[in-house]
């Protein structure tokens, strides 16, 4: 006989739902606000209306700007569906598109900046990251 209380069930079917269940959530993660802070790149969360970060925690935690965006700036594709965990090829896809609209919205955002985009792809998720480039700092992941 299994028991469980409600807050139990409630965490493991939260664990499993999508993350963006509403289609204005979605709209920010095809269309993202990219603002510019201590020097750091990063997407704006429908909830942040202004976003304040702690450099030198930052540099001390991630060693750089550039991991710290890395780490900050990505989102999983079966966050976004359930269509994505079912079927991760066209999580896959979807990303790919998505690197082209954030290349694309950050070329105009940020017109005096270079970009990394970088996907990632293991076996049942992709994963979309950015950060900008840094002669000083170089490139987050390897090729």
């Amino acid at each position: 006989m299994e028991i469980s209380n409600k807050k139990i069930i409630g965490i493991l079917n939260k664990e499993h739902s999508p993350k963006y269940l509403d289609k204005s959530e979605l709209i920010d993660v095809a269309w993202p606000d990219f603002v510019e802070v201590e020097g750091c790149i990063l997407m704006k969360k429908y909830t942040e209306d202004n976003i304040k970060i702690n450099i030198e925690h930052i540099i001390h935690q991630f060693g750089d700007r550039t991991g710290f965006e890395a780490s900050e700036n990505h989102v999983h594709m079966i966050d976004i569906s359930k269509t994505f965990k079912k079927h991760p090829l066209e999580g896959l896809r979807f990303a790919k598109k998505l690197l082209e609209i954030w290349s694309f919205k950050l070329k105009i955002d940020f017109p005096d900046y270079e970009f990394i985009l970088i996907l990632t792809y293991h076996d049942d998720d992709t994963i979309l990251w950015f950060h900008r480039l840094r002669e000083s700092e170089g490139t987050w992941i390897k090729h």
